[in-house]
């Protein structure tokens, strides 16, 4: 799948493009379906609370789920990640992040990037994100929210934040976000499930509480420009990847066929 020149254009200016329904149902119900199977597992990659034990995420899915390890390498990913930044990408993080629902799992407003160079010795912002909704998500379920522009700032000032059962996250203070609001506004993409999130690495966003009876999960697929590796990983690998051999795509219908085999394209 190719983005049109529009469409990159779009991205480049806010930090983000939302694609509604980029995958079918039938190719979602495939992923969905995976989903106990790997929120069972007890893996030093799923997260749960040590208290309520609330699942709060897996990450690395392609070392331990053929479906997962299909998505990772799906087309409608990968080549958009070529086209915008422009070389081979390799798989920095690959992870669901689950608000079940009343759940109580939020993220304070970051960049990743400011994480990723932190922890992991990322050069530059040369990596982006990809969120695939594999329920559907709307204003009450805890979406992304973003700040249009805000990546266009660069990596802002930010303090390391101990979240619960993640690596320090580096957040950013309530005067900043206030500033950057006020300059661009907040926007929260919101459909069904199989749309699609493709934003950058110094974007700045957040997400709050699932304060409803619906879940919501969420895939992110951080892709990083082979030549962007990580020089100093301080982190296991299901945090920062330490493969930057690239990833190369598989046939459109690998979902829909239940070709999972890991083979590129041809």
């Amino acid at each position: 799948m190719k983005l049109s020149e529009i469409q990159i254009d779009d991205f480049n200016s806010d930090g983000y493009l939302f694609l509604p329904k980029l995958f079918s149902d039938a190719e979602i119900d495939v992923l969905r379906a995976e989903l106990p199977r790997i929120f069972s597992l007890h893996r030093e990659e799923i997260e749960r609370d040590e208290i309520s034990e609330e699942i709060r995420g897996a990450f690395a899915m392609h070392q331990y789920s053929t479906t997962f390890a299909a998505l990772l390498r799906h087309p409608r990913l990968l080549e958009p990640a070529h086209q915008i930044l422009g070389s081979d990408v390799y798989c920095h993080q690959f992870k669901i992040i689950t608000k079940q629902p009343f759940g109580k799992l939020d993220f304070p407003w970051h960049q990743d990037f400011a994480s990723w160079h932190a922890h992991d010795g990322m050069p530059e912002p040369k990596a982006m994100n990809y969120a695939v909704f594999l329920d559907d998500v709307n204003e009450f379920n805890g979406p992304i929210a973003f700040i249009p522009g805000s990546h266009r700032e660069g990596e802002l000032a930010s303090e390391a934040e101990t979240l619960p059962g993640i690596t320090p996250l580096y957040t950013m203070n309530a005067e900043t976000i206030a500033t950057l609001v006020e300059k661009n506004g907040i926007v929260s993409p919101k459909g069904p499930a199989g749309s699609a999130v493709f934003f950058h690495s110094c974007m700045a966003h957040t997400s709050a509480p699932n304060i409803s009876p619906w879940p919501r999960n969420i895939v992110y697929l951080t892709c990083n420009r082979t030549d962007n590796f990580i020089r100093t990983p301080t982190r296991p690998y299901y945090y920062a990847g330490h493969d930057f051999e690239p990833i190369f795509p598989l046939p459109d219908n690998c979902l829909s066929t239940g070709d999972h085999v890991q083979r590129p394209a041809t």
